[in-house]
């Protein structure tokens, strides 16, 4: 990513900077020992990002992800975020924090009526020997 990120800014690469940032965090948090007893929630939550997160690349738009499922998502992680502060661990924090990234780029790509798609050349190369 050469530009930096800016969640003013619903560019391609700004959205999956932060559907990777939150997928890490989430996926980090159902991995850590001093999280076991919220396990199956950060699990939960994990699922859901992965819904929200199939609709944006099928849709190609954060607007068709349903801002109830987001906000859904959102208490779910403050709930896990409260119940962890006590450990100190930043990674349902952090996990809150790249979902609020999703949920203001979603409202820049309203406000600016769609993502943002950079001029660049992509090629893409065909191995012939896989399959």
């Amino acid at each position: 990513m050469d530009e930096t990120f800016n969640v003013g800014s619903p560019t391609k690469e700004n959205i999956d900077f932060a559907f990777k940032n939150l997928i890490f965090y989430v996926t980090a948090s159902t991995q850590l020992d001093i999280y076991k007893e919220q396990k199956k929630n950060f699990e939960k939550v994990l699922v859901e990002i992965n819904t929200i997160l199939a609709t944006y690349v099928n849709k190609e738009s954060l607007v068709s992800i349903d801002e109830e499922k987001l906000q859904n998502i959102k208490f779910d992680l403050i709930d896990l975020d409260t119940e962890t502060k006590a450990l100190k661990s930043y990674f349902a924090e952090w996990s809150l924090l790249w979902l609020e990234a999703i949920i203001s780029l979603r409202m820049s790509e309203i406000k600016v009526g769609g993502v943002k798609v950079e001029n660049k050349n992509i090629n893409f190369v065909h191995d012939k020997n896989r399959q």
